[in-house]
């Protein structure tokens, strides 16, 4: 009886200890369980999502009953807003998420013969992977802080979409700090720390807001061009939300900056640092018209 028992305790014993390695193995031998959306298939649905606004075709899109549509804060109908002047894309640079199943895009498009600065953020349904569930649109036009789509135009080959090697990337939770920590930056006292790259070049509605002055001296301290807000003592760029592209080693900041203007920051970062930053600033709204994270 006790040899019996002995063995059926052995066989217990491997029987679990095998089920325990079946589950790890499964859980680390498939990437895809981590991945909810494909990069090809998101880039594809965005640019299907671009070509109907250029269009004014919103209804050739395959919507999510219930999606939620934004316009600098506001929320209102898809069809609204820049649906109704959006003319052709002079630019468009887009990065994916590919764990959270959203896109987004800086673009400089044509309105009434007049050029303006755009960008989107989408968000697709993980179980219909087509249907799109949100769409938050900031877009600046003439009067709104540094506005300058020439700007803009002029940085069409920086290479925001390119895949990085794997070694150059960082983790999703230490972009998303890194970004994080870069607003924490425009405390009078700021305990935070961001790493810049020898040289960090940032736009803010296509103005360059790093370089030299007129005397050719740096705007910021030697060894070269920063892009840090130290000094700037601006307290209130809360809440912030992020999309993360790792591949591509952007991430992307949504708040309201200065509690006052919709706003996104795309951060380039490679072996931790941060190379080049694009903002888009729109007008004044009382809030983001999203949930908080």
């Amino acid at each position: 009886m006790k040899i019996r028992m002995s063995c059926l305790f052995r066989f217990i014993f491997f029987a679990a200890v095998t089920c325990m390695i079946a589950s790890v193995c499964t859980n680390s031998a498939f990437p895809q369980s981590r991945t909810a959306c494909r990069r090809e298939v998101l880039k594809e649905q965005t640019a299907q999502f671009l070509s109907a606004l250029e269009a004014k075709k919103p209804a050739s899109l395959p919507l999510s009953p219930d999606v939620k549509f934004t316009e600098n804060g506001k929320e209102i109908t898809v069809g609204e807003g820049l649906w109704k002047t959006a003319g052709k894309m002079l630019l468009k640079r887009t990065v994916v998420d590919t764990e959270r199943c959203g896109t987004h895009t800086q673009s400089v498009l044509e309105e009434n013969g007049k050029q303006v600065i755009y960008g989107v953020r989408l968000g697709f349904d993980k179980s219909n992977k087509k249907n799109i569930t949100e769409i938050e649109s900031f877009v600046a036009r003439e009067g709104d802080f540094l506005f300058n789509p020439k700007g803009v135009l002029e940085t069409r080959n920086q290479d925001w979409e390119g895949v990085i090697p794997r070694e150059e990337r960082s983790s999703r939770l230490g972009m998303i700090a890194a970004d994080d920590d870069y607003f924490e930056l425009f405390r009078k006292n700021p305990d935070a720390h961001v790493e810049f790259a020898k040289n960090c070049d940032r736009w803010e509605n296509g103005t360059l807001t790093t370089g030299k002055r007129e005397d050719g001296t740096l705007l910021s301290g030697e060894p070269g061009r920063q892009c840090s807000p130290v000094g700037l003592q601006t307290l209130t760029h809360k809440p912030r939300r992020f999309l993360v592209d790792r591949e591509a080693g952007v991430v992307v900041a949504y708040l309201l900056f200065s509690s006052a203007l919709p706003d996104f920051h795309m951060f380039k970062m490679r072996n931790g640092k941060i190379e080049l930053m694009q903002a888009v600033i729109a007008s004044g709204s009382p809030s983001m018209g999203w949930p908080d994270e």
